[in-house]
Order: structure tokens, then C-alpha cells, then sequence
């Protein structure tokens, strides 16, 4: 069966570079029932992903394939690193690229654009964004009329911005969250002040007993059921096959305990995405991060 939409869960890949747990990884994820990939040009992991689908002989058809156009390509190199995305990851067309960071208005528009032409040729069938505010994606629309499929964001007990989530929402954009588990564990290193109390953590710890699911099943549906969709990482096969056996259901009363758990707003998410642009220099802007298989 050919997928056309975004999966509700998708395997993320960030961090996972070595091959033999990347392939353990896609592997469960593939036996389980999974259709969706994500990585990135800076994950340095396409080319593994596409010797993986060819070893294990997935029917490209039926897997929904995401990745992200490195920022330092936005000025030059967007078309150059997509189609250099296509040779790592051993395809045709992408199902979803998105520009993986917002930086100021003149690169985000240039590099959004070129991914729209490439949309018209058919080599990639969404486009969208992530990291992006609010006022990112306002820019976008208004400067092309398009608005992009889905936005993909930090979204946690502790980092969901509701705000940029009921934009997008109203907006028909997609919403796809990452690192909703990490807080549970230690902070997520973008966000410092994102770590879970202990009193916060048994909290959920007693709803996974009422579930009777661990925490990462728990946090899932969470997110799931704030209509994002979501794409845990793990390189524990085990953890892979929990991470989408969802089939239950969070009372309201409960969504509403983990919810008063968020400390971050619409504002707080735009001086981050600062961050990413001042963190990319002209000189890599010039360069690009245009590689064959991995970069160094």
C-alpha cells in the first residue's frame, strides 16, 4: 500500500550512527508496522539509511521518507544537498523535506522556495518546516502563498509551545513532535531548563501503573493525543516495538496533569530559534554541507 500522508508514528534517527544499531532499529521498526523514517542532513546517517532499505529490501511504495535541509544550505545549496539526499538515501523522491531550522527571513524564503520548484518537478512531494515560530511560517505564506505540510517541534511535558501548536493546528499545518520522552530523563541539551522534577516524574510514573505502559508509551499518546504526530529514536529494538504499541487511550483528567507540567511559551520559542541563526556563519553559508556519503 502506497503511503501518501504523513504516519501518525515514524522512527526518528537523530543520534543513531552507528550502522549495525541503525539497522537493528529500522529493522524492528519495519517488522512492527512503521512507515515513516526521519533524518537530516546533519544526522550524517542518510547513506546508512538507504544501504539498510536495500538490504532488507523495503518496498520504497510503502515507507514514508522525511529528511531536513541542513541551515548552511539555505543560501546556495538547497537543491544541490536535496538531490545529494536522494543519492545517500537510494531514491527517487522524497516524501518530505523540510528546512530544518529557521534563520532570517531572506534565507528561510530562498531555500523554502527551492524546495517548491523541486516539488513541481516531482522529486519531492511535501514541503515543509521545522523549528520554525510563528512568525517564520506567517513569512513563508505571505511571501509564497504556500503553506508548508507540517511543522516539526520540541515537544515535551516541559517544552510544548501551545501557542505555535494551536497556530499551526488552525492553520491546517501538521504538527510532529521530537524529544518528548528526553526530559523524563535528563535535559534536553537545546533546552536546559526542560528536565522533570521528581515529584513531576512520579506523577507519570503512577499513570504508567494506571496504563499500565512505560514512560515512553505514556508521553507518546500524550503527544498523539495533542494531535501531534511523533517520531521516537531508540536503538533498543524492544523499546522500538513499545514505542508504537499504543492502543489505549489517556482520560482527560490525566492529559491535564501531565499538561500542567509546561513551562514554555510562543516567545521562549522564538529566542531560541535565534540561536540556530546565530549559530550558521557566512562561511558556511558560502560552503554549504554538500557531501557524498558522510561528512567529517
Amino acid at each position: 500500500m502506497t503511503v501518501e500522508n504523513l504516519p501518525n508514528v515514524g522512527l526518528g534517527t537523530w543520534l543513531l550512527t552507528d550502522f549495525n544499531e541503525l539497522k537493528h532499529a529500522i529493522q524492528a521498526a519495519w517488522e512492527t508496522g512503521y512507515q515513516h523514517i526521519d533524518t537530516a542532513q546533519v544526522y550524517n546517517n542518510e547513506y546508512d539509511i538507504g544501504v539498510i532499505l536495500k538490504d532488507l529490501a523495503i518496498d520504497r511504495s510503502e515507507l514514508f521518507l522525511t529528511t531536513k535541509i541542513a541551515p548552511m544550505n539555505y543560501k546556495k545549496h538547497t537543491k544541490t544537498s536535496v538531490h545529494q539526499s536522494l543519492q545517500r538515501l537510494g531514491t527517487d523522491y522524497l516524501d518530505l523535506v523540510l528546512l530544518h531550522a529557521e534563520l532570517n527571513k531572506t534565507l528561510n524564503l530562498s531555500a523554502y522556495q527551492a524546495l517548491l520548484e523541486l516539488q513541481k518537478e516531482g522529486i519531492i512531494r511535501h514541503v515543509g518546516v521545522s523549528n520554525f515560530s510563528i512568525a517564520g511560517i506567517q513569512d513563508l505564506v505571505e511571501a509564497t502563498g504556500v503553506k508548508p505540510y507540517c511543522n516539526q517541534i520540541v515537544c515535551s511535558p516541559t517544552t510544548r509551545s501551545a501557542e505555535l501548536e494551536a497556530f499551526c493546528l488552525s492553520e491546517g499545518i501538521l504538527l510532529t513532535g521530537y524529544s518528548i520522552l528526553k526530559p523524563y530523563f535528563t535535559p534536553n541539551p537545546f533546552y536546559p531548563d526542560s528536565a522533570l522534577t521528581d515529584a513531576e516524574k512520579a506523577k507519570l510514573d503512577t499513570l504508567c501503573k494506571k496504563y499500565d505502559v512505560g514512560i515512553g508509551q505514556l508521553l507518546n499518546k500524550w503527544a498523539l493525543q495533542h494531535h501531534y504526530h511523533i517520531i521516537p529514536k531508540s536503538s533498543n529494538p524492544k523499546r522500538v516495538k513499545e514505542n508504537y504499541q499504543l492502543d489505549f487511550d489517556i482520560a482527560a483528567s490525566d492529559m491535564s496533569i501531565i499538561d500542567e507540567m509546561n513551562r514554555y511559551s510562543a516567545a521562549e520559542y522564538r529566542e531560541d530559534v535565534k540561536k540556530w541563526e546565530n549559530n550558521v556563519t557566512e562561511e558556511q553559508l558560502e560552503n554549504g554541507l554538500l557531501y557524498e556519503q558522510h561528512f567529517k
